[in-house]
């Protein structure tokens, strides 16, 4: 193997392994916003039947 074939293939190397290396941390990065949704929204449904109860307690 020249020194060029062995450069592009470095670079191919590399150049995957940095896109492996964004696509774990864009993954990683969603699962957080995933939870971080997933809990406000656990939040809003527990808020919503405290609002319900308080106003059905009203009526």
């Amino acid at each position: 193997m020249s020194h060029f074939q062995a450069s592009r293939h470095f670079d191919r190397t590399s150049s995957r392994m940095k896109a492996e290396t964004r696509e774990s941390a864009a993954l990683e990065v969603r699962d957080e916003i995933e939870a971080e949704r997933r809990g406000i929204d656990d939040r809003t449904a527990r808020l919503r039947a405290m609002r319900l109860a308080r106003e059905n307690e009203k009526s």
